[in-house]
Protein backbone atom coordinates (compact mmCIF):
# COMPACT_ATOMS: atom_id res chain seq x y z
CA UNK A 1 0.00 0.00 0.00
CA UNK A 2 0.53 3.71 -0.75
CA UNK A 3 1.46 5.49 2.41
CA UNK A 4 1.62 8.94 0.91
CA UNK A 5 -1.59 8.23 -0.53
CA UNK A 6 -3.25 7.73 3.41
CA UNK A 7 -0.95 10.75 4.52
CA UNK A 8 -3.16 13.26 1.87
CA UNK A 9 -6.14 11.56 2.76
CA UNK A 10 -5.68 11.63 6.48
CA UNK A 11 -4.78 15.36 6.37
CA UNK A 12 -7.32 16.57 4.19
CA UNK A 13 -10.20 14.77 6.90
CA UNK A 14 -8.00 16.51 9.72
CA UNK A 15 -8.65 19.51 7.91
CA UNK A 16 -11.94 19.39 7.17
CA UNK A 17 -12.66 18.33 11.26
CA UNK A 18 -10.86 21.07 12.21
CA UNK A 19 -13.02 23.57 10.46
CA UNK A 20 -16.06 21.71 11.37
CA UNK A 21 -15.12 21.81 14.88
CA UNK A 22 -14.46 25.65 14.75
CA UNK A 23 -17.77 26.03 13.40
CA UNK A 24 -19.65 23.93 15.67
CA UNK A 25 -17.55 25.52 18.50
CA UNK A 26 -18.49 29.08 17.11
CA UNK A 27 -22.08 27.74 16.85
CA UNK A 28 -22.02 27.10 20.52
CA UNK A 29 -20.32 29.97 21.68
CA UNK A 30 -23.07 32.27 19.64
CA UNK A 31 -26.04 30.37 21.48
CA UNK A 32 -24.08 30.93 24.86
CA UNK A 33 -23.51 34.65 24.29
CA UNK A 34 -27.75 34.68 23.01
CA UNK A 35 -28.69 32.67 25.93
CA UNK A 36 -26.76 35.11 28.20
CA UNK A 37 -28.84 38.30 26.95
CA UNK A 38 -31.94 36.03 27.62
CA UNK A 39 -31.35 34.91 31.12
CA UNK A 40 -33.39 37.52 32.66
CA UNK A 41 -36.28 36.20 30.68
CA UNK A 42 -35.79 32.67 30.83
CA UNK A 43 -35.17 33.10 34.96
CA UNK A 44 -38.73 34.32 35.30
CA UNK A 45 -40.40 31.35 34.33
CA UNK A 46 -40.73 27.99 36.50
CA UNK A 47 -38.18 25.42 36.18
CA UNK A 48 -38.67 22.37 34.08
CA UNK A 49 -37.36 19.04 35.08
CA UNK A 50 -36.08 17.08 32.25
CA UNK A 51 -37.03 13.28 31.90
CA UNK A 52 -34.23 10.82 33.05
CA UNK A 53 -32.47 10.40 29.90
CA UNK A 54 -33.81 13.24 27.70
CA UNK A 55 -30.32 14.92 28.09
CA UNK A 56 -28.20 13.03 25.85
CA UNK A 57 -31.28 12.12 23.93
CA UNK A 58 -32.09 15.60 23.29
CA UNK A 59 -28.78 16.93 22.26
CA UNK A 60 -28.29 13.85 19.35
CA UNK A 61 -31.81 14.41 18.18
CA UNK A 62 -31.15 17.78 17.51
CA UNK A 63 -27.33 17.74 15.75
CA UNK A 64 -28.01 14.71 14.29
CA UNK A 65 -31.80 13.72 13.40
CA UNK A 66 -30.98 10.47 11.59
CA UNK A 67 -29.81 9.12 15.51
CA UNK A 68 -33.28 9.53 16.90
CA UNK A 69 -34.14 5.87 16.61
CA UNK A 70 -31.06 4.32 17.12
CA UNK A 71 -30.45 2.92 20.56
CA UNK A 72 -26.74 2.32 19.97
CA UNK A 73 -26.13 6.12 18.72
CA UNK A 74 -26.55 7.55 22.86
CA UNK A 75 -23.05 6.29 24.15
CA UNK A 76 -21.25 6.44 20.73
CA UNK A 77 -20.27 9.63 21.80
CA UNK A 78 -20.10 9.75 25.67
CA UNK A 79 -19.10 5.69 25.62
CA UNK A 80 -18.04 3.95 22.60
CA UNK A 81 -16.03 7.09 21.08
CA UNK A 82 -14.28 8.21 24.84
CA UNK A 83 -13.23 4.51 25.52
CA UNK A 84 -11.86 3.65 22.03
CA UNK A 85 -10.13 6.98 22.00
CA UNK A 86 -8.50 6.10 25.11
CA UNK A 87 -7.40 2.84 24.32
CA UNK A 88 -5.77 3.91 20.50
CA UNK A 89 -3.77 6.44 22.50
CA UNK A 90 -2.92 4.15 24.86
CA UNK A 91 -1.43 1.98 22.93
CA UNK A 92 0.44 3.91 20.31
CA UNK A 93 2.10 5.74 23.37
CA UNK A 94 3.15 1.97 24.97
CA UNK A 95 4.25 1.32 21.51
CA UNK A 96 6.39 4.66 20.84
CA UNK A 97 7.89 4.45 24.24
CA UNK A 98 9.44 1.16 24.07
CA UNK A 99 10.58 1.69 20.23
CA UNK A 100 12.48 4.36 21.62
CA UNK A 101 13.62 2.92 24.43
CA UNK A 102 14.70 -0.51 22.75
CA UNK A 103 13.22 -2.56 26.32
CA UNK A 104 11.66 -6.09 25.82
CA UNK A 105 8.40 -5.02 26.07
CA UNK A 106 6.12 -3.82 23.13
CA UNK A 107 3.47 -2.50 25.29
CA UNK A 108 1.03 -2.02 22.54
CA UNK A 109 -2.20 -3.43 23.68
CA UNK A 110 -2.39 -1.89 26.59
CA UNK A 111 -4.97 0.05 25.40
CA UNK A 112 -7.03 -3.02 23.84
CA UNK A 113 -6.82 -4.64 26.92
CA UNK A 114 -8.67 -1.23 28.54
CA UNK A 115 -11.33 -1.77 26.19
CA UNK A 116 -11.89 -5.32 26.79
CA UNK A 117 -12.50 -4.58 29.56
CA UNK A 118 -14.67 -1.95 29.93
CA UNK A 119 -16.91 -2.74 26.51
CA UNK A 120 -16.21 -6.25 25.40
CA UNK A 121 -14.34 -8.66 23.47
CA UNK A 122 -15.76 -7.00 20.16
CA UNK A 123 -14.96 -3.25 20.80
CA UNK A 124 -11.41 -4.67 22.34
CA UNK A 125 -11.03 -6.25 18.87
CA UNK A 126 -11.66 -3.33 17.15
CA UNK A 127 -9.17 -1.11 18.69
CA UNK A 128 -6.96 -3.57 18.35
CA UNK A 129 -7.54 -4.24 14.71
CA UNK A 130 -7.00 0.05 14.23
CA UNK A 131 -3.93 0.22 16.23
CA UNK A 132 -2.41 -2.32 14.10
CA UNK A 133 -3.11 -2.22 10.81
CA UNK A 134 -4.00 2.05 10.84
CA UNK A 135 -2.16 3.98 13.61
CA UNK A 136 0.36 1.38 14.10
CA UNK A 137 1.19 1.48 9.98
CA UNK A 138 0.65 5.13 9.19
CA UNK A 139 2.72 6.14 12.29
CA UNK A 140 5.58 3.15 12.01
CA UNK A 141 8.97 5.10 10.75
CA UNK A 142 10.55 3.73 8.68
CA UNK A 143 9.80 1.41 5.24
CA UNK A 144 8.37 -2.13 5.11
CA UNK A 145 5.66 -1.46 7.46
CA UNK A 146 3.20 -3.39 5.83
CA UNK A 147 4.92 -6.50 6.53
CA UNK A 148 5.79 -5.29 10.03
CA UNK A 149 2.65 -4.61 11.02
CA UNK A 150 -0.59 -6.06 9.28
CA UNK A 151 0.22 -9.75 10.22
CA UNK A 152 0.28 -9.24 13.54
CA UNK A 153 -3.06 -7.69 13.59
CA UNK A 154 -4.17 -11.21 14.60
CA UNK A 155 -2.19 -11.47 17.40
CA UNK A 156 -4.06 -8.40 18.68
CA UNK A 157 -7.60 -9.24 18.29
CA UNK A 158 -6.98 -12.77 20.19
CA UNK A 159 -5.61 -11.06 23.31
CA UNK A 160 -8.94 -8.69 22.72
CA UNK A 161 -11.09 -11.57 22.51
CA UNK A 162 -9.22 -13.19 25.72
CA UNK A 163 -9.40 -10.42 27.30
CA UNK A 164 -12.82 -9.33 26.96
CA UNK A 165 -14.12 -13.03 27.45
CA UNK A 166 -12.45 -12.77 30.96
CA UNK A 167 -13.83 -9.68 32.10
CA UNK A 168 -17.14 -11.04 31.81
CA UNK A 169 -16.67 -13.30 34.26
CA UNK A 170 -18.16 -12.85 37.53
CA UNK A 171 -14.58 -13.60 39.16
CA UNK A 172 -13.55 -10.97 37.35
CA UNK A 173 -16.38 -8.20 38.49
CA UNK A 174 -15.58 -9.04 42.12
CA UNK A 175 -11.73 -8.67 42.07
CA UNK A 176 -12.46 -5.16 40.97
CA UNK A 177 -15.55 -4.32 43.40
CA UNK A 178 -13.51 -5.77 46.38
CA UNK A 179 -12.00 -2.16 47.80
CA UNK A 180 -8.98 -4.14 49.93
CA UNK A 181 -8.09 -7.21 47.21
CA UNK A 182 -5.61 -9.13 48.99
CA UNK A 183 -1.53 -9.51 47.39
CA UNK A 184 -2.73 -13.33 46.03
CA UNK A 185 -5.92 -12.04 44.40
CA UNK A 186 -3.68 -9.52 43.09
CA UNK A 187 -0.70 -11.67 41.56
CA UNK A 188 -3.47 -14.70 41.06
CA UNK A 189 -5.44 -12.23 38.11
CA UNK A 190 -1.84 -10.68 36.57
CA UNK A 191 -1.19 -14.41 35.86
CA UNK A 192 -4.37 -14.95 34.46
CA UNK A 193 -4.68 -12.13 32.54
CA UNK A 194 -1.11 -12.26 31.50
CA UNK A 195 0.35 -14.89 31.72
CA UNK A 196 -2.19 -17.32 30.76
CA UNK A 197 -2.73 -14.06 27.84
CA UNK A 198 0.75 -14.46 26.38
CA UNK A 199 0.68 -18.22 26.41
CA UNK A 200 -2.60 -17.97 24.25
CA UNK A 201 -1.77 -15.31 22.11
CA UNK A 202 1.27 -17.03 21.42
CA UNK A 203 -0.44 -19.34 18.84
CA UNK A 204 -1.06 -17.11 16.53
CA UNK A 205 1.87 -15.49 17.41
CA UNK A 206 3.66 -18.44 16.44
CA UNK A 207 1.43 -19.19 12.86
CA UNK A 208 2.05 -15.52 11.49
CA UNK A 209 5.58 -15.98 12.08
CA UNK A 210 5.64 -19.48 10.19
CA UNK A 211 3.62 -17.28 7.32
CA UNK A 212 6.11 -14.07 7.21
CA UNK A 213 9.80 -14.55 6.60
CA UNK A 214 11.72 -14.67 9.56
CA UNK A 215 14.12 -11.15 9.30
CA UNK A 216 10.68 -9.30 8.65
CA UNK A 217 10.05 -10.08 12.51
CA UNK A 218 9.31 -7.27 14.58
CA UNK A 219 12.56 -7.30 17.52
CA UNK A 220 12.73 -4.25 19.75
CA UNK A 221 16.02 -5.74 21.84
CA UNK A 222 17.95 -7.58 19.69
CA UNK A 223 20.35 -8.57 22.48
CA UNK A 224 17.73 -10.56 24.72
CA UNK A 225 15.83 -12.41 21.09
CA UNK A 226 19.58 -13.73 20.63
CA UNK A 227 20.12 -14.93 23.94
CA UNK A 228 16.10 -16.81 24.01
CA UNK A 229 17.16 -17.96 20.72
CA UNK A 230 20.36 -19.41 22.11
CA UNK A 231 18.56 -21.12 24.78
CA UNK A 232 15.58 -22.56 22.75
CA UNK A 233 18.31 -24.08 20.10
CA UNK A 234 19.19 -26.69 22.41
CA UNK A 235 15.52 -27.57 23.03
CA UNK A 236 14.92 -27.96 19.23
CA UNK A 237 17.61 -30.21 18.16
CA UNK A 238 16.76 -32.48 21.44
CA UNK A 239 12.99 -32.86 20.80
CA UNK A 240 13.51 -32.91 17.20
CA UNK A 241 15.49 -36.42 18.37
CA UNK A 242 12.50 -37.87 19.83
CA UNK A 243 10.12 -36.68 17.05
CA UNK A 244 11.92 -38.10 14.22
CA UNK A 245 11.15 -41.99 14.94
CA UNK A 246 7.62 -41.32 15.61
CA UNK A 247 6.81 -38.95 12.86
CA UNK A 248 9.63 -39.01 10.34
CA UNK A 249 12.11 -36.04 9.52
CA UNK A 250 9.90 -33.59 7.79
CA UNK A 251 7.34 -33.58 10.71
CA UNK A 252 9.47 -33.83 13.52
CA UNK A 253 11.68 -30.73 11.86
CA UNK A 254 8.20 -28.58 11.30
CA UNK A 255 6.38 -29.73 14.40
CA UNK A 256 9.78 -29.37 16.41
CA UNK A 257 10.32 -26.12 15.02
CA UNK A 258 6.52 -24.51 15.93
CA UNK A 259 6.94 -26.19 19.60
CA UNK A 260 10.18 -24.08 20.13
CA UNK A 261 9.04 -20.91 18.56
CA UNK A 262 6.03 -21.10 20.76
CA UNK A 263 7.78 -21.44 23.52
CA UNK A 264 9.96 -18.59 22.63
CA UNK A 265 7.10 -16.46 21.93
CA UNK A 266 5.73 -17.68 25.08
CA UNK A 267 8.82 -16.28 26.84
CA UNK A 268 8.68 -12.73 25.09
CA UNK A 269 4.90 -12.14 25.49
CA UNK A 270 4.21 -13.01 28.93
CA UNK A 271 6.12 -10.19 30.78
CA UNK A 272 4.49 -7.93 28.29
CA UNK A 273 0.93 -8.74 28.33
CA UNK A 274 1.34 -9.22 32.16
CA UNK A 275 2.38 -5.52 32.74
CA UNK A 276 0.43 -4.19 29.52
CA UNK A 277 -2.56 -5.78 31.81
CA UNK A 278 -1.39 -4.05 34.68
CA UNK A 279 -0.90 -0.50 33.95
CA UNK A 280 -4.62 -1.19 32.06
CA UNK A 281 -6.25 -1.90 35.32
CA UNK A 282 -4.27 0.80 36.89
CA UNK A 283 -5.60 3.71 34.17
CA UNK A 284 -9.19 1.86 34.55
CA UNK A 285 -9.13 1.86 38.30
CA UNK A 286 -7.66 5.33 38.48
CA UNK A 287 -8.87 6.89 35.18
CA UNK A 288 -12.50 5.98 34.76
CA UNK A 289 -14.69 4.59 38.04
CA UNK A 290 -17.48 5.48 36.17
CA UNK A 291 -17.40 3.21 33.07
CA UNK A 292 -15.90 1.10 35.74
CA UNK A 293 -19.42 1.06 37.70
CA UNK A 294 -21.42 1.43 34.48
CA UNK A 295 -20.00 -1.27 32.09
CA UNK A 296 -18.54 -3.78 34.70
CA UNK A 297 -20.22 -3.69 38.01
CA UNK A 298 -23.66 -2.95 35.89
CA UNK A 299 -24.48 0.53 37.47
CA UNK A 300 -27.64 0.52 39.81
CA UNK A 301 -29.56 -2.38 38.29
CA UNK A 302 -26.14 -4.91 38.54
CA UNK A 303 -26.86 -6.02 35.20
CA UNK A 304 -24.16 -5.67 32.62
CA UNK A 305 -24.26 -3.96 29.32
CA UNK A 306 -24.60 -6.90 26.60
CA UNK A 307 -22.66 -6.74 23.81
CA UNK A 308 -24.65 -5.72 20.09
CA UNK A 309 -24.51 -6.72 16.76
CA UNK A 310 -23.09 -3.36 15.38
CA UNK A 311 -19.25 -4.25 17.10
CA UNK A 312 -18.62 -7.48 15.45
CA UNK A 313 -20.00 -5.99 11.85
CA UNK A 314 -17.81 -3.08 12.21
CA UNK A 315 -14.95 -5.05 13.05
CA UNK A 316 -15.38 -6.80 10.08
CA UNK A 317 -16.13 -4.28 7.99
CA UNK A 318 -12.17 -2.67 9.27
CA UNK A 319 -10.66 -6.02 8.56
CA UNK A 320 -11.78 -6.00 4.79
CA UNK A 321 -8.10 -3.59 4.08
CA UNK A 322 -6.03 -5.86 6.34
CA UNK A 323 -7.82 -9.17 4.64
CA UNK A 324 -7.23 -7.58 1.07
CA UNK A 325 -3.64 -6.60 2.06
CA UNK A 326 -2.54 -10.08 3.50
CA UNK A 327 -4.03 -12.18 0.37
CA UNK A 328 -2.34 -9.86 -2.30
CA UNK A 329 1.05 -10.46 -1.65
CA UNK A 330 3.55 -13.67 -1.61
CA UNK A 331 5.19 -11.97 1.42
CA UNK A 332 2.40 -13.00 3.56
CA UNK A 333 2.28 -16.52 1.96
CA UNK A 334 -1.48 -15.95 0.86
CA UNK A 335 -1.47 -19.28 -0.93
CA UNK A 336 -0.61 -21.41 2.02
CA UNK A 337 -1.70 -19.50 5.13
CA UNK A 338 -5.06 -18.24 3.64
CA UNK A 339 -6.85 -20.58 6.10
CA UNK A 340 -4.57 -18.44 8.81
CA UNK A 341 -5.91 -14.80 7.16
CA UNK A 342 -9.68 -16.42 7.08
CA UNK A 343 -9.88 -16.99 11.04
CA UNK A 344 -10.85 -13.73 11.93
CA UNK A 345 -14.29 -13.84 9.14
CA UNK A 346 -15.15 -17.52 11.12
CA UNK A 347 -14.90 -15.84 14.53
CA UNK A 348 -16.85 -12.80 13.04
CA UNK A 349 -19.69 -15.04 11.80
CA UNK A 350 -19.95 -17.29 14.51
CA UNK A 351 -19.92 -14.05 16.74
CA UNK A 352 -22.99 -12.52 14.93
CA UNK A 353 -25.03 -15.64 15.08
CA UNK A 354 -24.18 -16.25 18.92
CA UNK A 355 -25.14 -12.63 19.71
CA UNK A 356 -28.03 -12.37 16.89
CA UNK A 357 -30.10 -15.22 19.00
CA UNK A 358 -29.28 -13.75 22.35
CA UNK A 359 -30.36 -10.13 21.44
CA UNK A 360 -32.82 -8.20 24.00
CA UNK A 361 -35.63 -6.19 23.13
CA UNK A 362 -34.85 -3.05 21.66
CA UNK A 363 -36.94 -1.40 24.63
CA UNK A 364 -35.11 -2.43 27.18
CA UNK A 365 -31.74 -1.64 25.80
CA UNK A 366 -32.78 1.82 24.65
CA UNK A 367 -33.80 2.44 28.37
CA UNK A 368 -30.77 1.14 29.44
CA UNK A 369 -28.69 3.11 27.44
CA UNK A 370 -30.63 6.24 27.74
CA UNK A 371 -29.72 6.17 31.16
CA UNK A 372 -26.48 5.64 31.28
CA UNK A 373 -25.93 8.00 29.04
CA UNK A 374 -27.75 10.39 31.59
CA UNK A 375 -25.50 9.60 34.15
CA UNK A 376 -22.56 10.44 31.92
CA UNK A 377 -24.07 13.83 31.21
CA UNK A 378 -24.48 14.22 35.33
CA UNK A 379 -20.88 13.38 35.91
CA UNK A 380 -19.78 15.86 33.39
CA UNK A 381 -22.04 19.18 34.19
CA UNK A 382 -20.61 20.24 37.76
CA UNK A 383 -17.11 20.27 36.09
CA UNK A 384 -18.44 21.95 32.96
CA UNK A 385 -20.03 24.93 34.80
CA UNK A 386 -16.57 25.99 36.33
CA UNK A 387 -14.75 29.24 34.41
CA UNK A 388 -12.16 27.09 33.75
CA UNK A 389 -14.27 24.85 31.59
CA UNK A 390 -15.00 27.83 29.33
CA UNK A 391 -11.71 29.05 29.71
CA UNK A 392 -10.38 25.95 28.20
CA UNK A 393 -13.04 25.52 25.44
CA UNK A 394 -12.17 29.25 24.26
CA UNK A 395 -8.35 28.12 24.15
CA UNK A 396 -8.88 24.95 22.34
CA UNK A 397 -11.14 26.74 19.84
CA UNK A 398 -8.36 29.23 19.03
CA UNK A 399 -5.66 26.20 18.59
CA UNK A 400 -7.69 24.45 16.28
CA UNK A 401 -7.95 27.93 14.53
CA UNK A 402 -4.07 28.30 14.17
CA UNK A 403 -3.52 24.62 13.30
CA UNK A 404 -5.61 25.25 10.48
CA UNK A 405 -4.12 28.22 9.31
CA UNK A 406 -0.81 26.65 9.62
CA UNK A 407 -1.90 23.33 7.67
CA UNK A 408 -3.03 26.01 5.05
CA UNK A 409 0.46 27.52 4.86
CA UNK A 410 2.54 24.19 5.29
CA UNK A 411 2.00 23.74 0.78
CA UNK A 412 3.69 27.08 0.50
CA UNK A 413 6.84 26.11 2.61
CA UNK A 414 7.37 22.74 1.62
CA UNK A 415 6.57 19.98 -1.16
CA UNK A 416 6.55 16.92 0.92
CA UNK A 417 3.08 18.38 2.21
CA UNK A 418 1.22 14.38 2.91
CA UNK A 419 3.23 13.67 5.50
CA UNK A 420 4.37 16.54 7.29
CA UNK A 421 0.43 17.83 7.40
CA UNK A 422 -0.55 14.15 8.74
CA UNK A 423 2.11 14.15 11.30
CA UNK A 424 1.72 17.50 11.93
CA UNK A 425 -2.23 16.81 12.67
CA UNK A 426 -1.58 13.99 14.79
CA UNK A 427 0.35 15.56 17.44
CA UNK A 428 -2.03 18.76 17.93
CA UNK A 429 -5.61 16.24 18.04
CA UNK A 430 -3.58 13.82 20.22
CA UNK A 431 -2.47 16.89 22.84
CA UNK A 432 -6.07 17.62 22.64
CA UNK A 433 -7.48 14.60 23.02
CA UNK A 434 -5.19 13.68 25.37
CA UNK A 435 -6.99 16.45 27.50
CA UNK A 436 -10.19 15.95 26.85
CA UNK A 437 -9.29 12.00 28.24
CA UNK A 438 -8.17 14.06 31.42
CA UNK A 439 -10.91 15.89 31.44
CA UNK A 440 -13.20 13.06 31.51
CA UNK A 441 -11.49 11.31 34.12
CA UNK A 442 -11.75 14.24 36.26
CA UNK A 443 -15.19 14.33 36.21
CA UNK A 444 -15.71 11.05 36.70
CA UNK A 445 -13.92 10.83 39.91
CA UNK A 446 -14.99 14.18 41.35
CA UNK A 447 -18.24 12.55 40.24
CA UNK A 448 -17.68 9.06 41.96
CA UNK A 449 -16.08 10.72 45.55
CA UNK A 450 -19.52 13.11 45.70
CA UNK A 451 -22.27 10.19 45.48
CA UNK A 452 -19.83 7.78 46.65
CA UNK A 453 -20.75 5.13 44.55
CA UNK A 454 -23.29 3.17 43.43
CA UNK A 455 -23.08 0.20 46.35
CA UNK A 456 -23.26 2.98 49.47
CA UNK A 457 -25.83 5.99 48.06
CA UNK A 458 -29.57 5.47 48.77
CA UNK A 459 -31.47 7.93 46.89
CA UNK A 460 -34.65 9.27 49.02
CA UNK A 461 -37.97 6.99 48.28
CA UNK A 462 -35.56 4.72 46.35
CA UNK A 463 -36.63 0.99 47.54
CA UNK A 464 -33.29 -1.40 47.77
CA UNK A 465 -33.52 -4.71 46.19
CA UNK A 466 -35.05 -6.92 48.50
CA UNK A 467 -36.45 -4.62 50.79
CA UNK A 468 -40.15 -3.54 51.11
CA UNK A 469 -41.07 -0.21 50.24
CA UNK A 470 -41.07 2.54 52.87
CA UNK A 471 -43.89 5.33 52.79
CA UNK A 472 -42.89 8.69 52.66
CA UNK A 473 -42.82 9.17 56.42
CA UNK A 474 -40.75 6.61 57.21
CA UNK A 475 -38.30 7.37 54.52
CA UNK A 476 -37.80 10.31 56.22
Amino acid sequence: MNRDLFFIFASLLAFVAAILTIVDRSMSLRERFRSGKKGTEVAKLPEERPAPGSSGLKTLSTRFPWTRNSPLSYLFYREILVIGAAGLLLNYLGLALSVRLETILFLDMMGTALVAFLLGPWWGAVVALLSSSAVNWLLYPGPGADYLIFPWSLVNMTGAFFWGAVARSASFQRYLTLGHTSLMAHLWFLVRLGVLGGVVMSVPGTFVQAAIAEQTEVVLQTTVVRALQSLVSGWHSELQGYLVPILGAAWADSLGWAIVNWLQNCLRYIPDKTVSVAIALVVLKYGFPLFEKELIQGGPSGQRPRDSLFAPLALGLLYIPSFITLLSGETFSAARYWPLWSTPWMVIAVGIFVLFLRRQPKGEVREARLSRSDRYHNALKPIEQEPSYQFCRRLILATLIASALVAICLPILMADYGSVAFHFFCVVYGFLLALHLVHISISQNLSMARTGGFTTVVLPFQTPQGEKPRSRRSAR
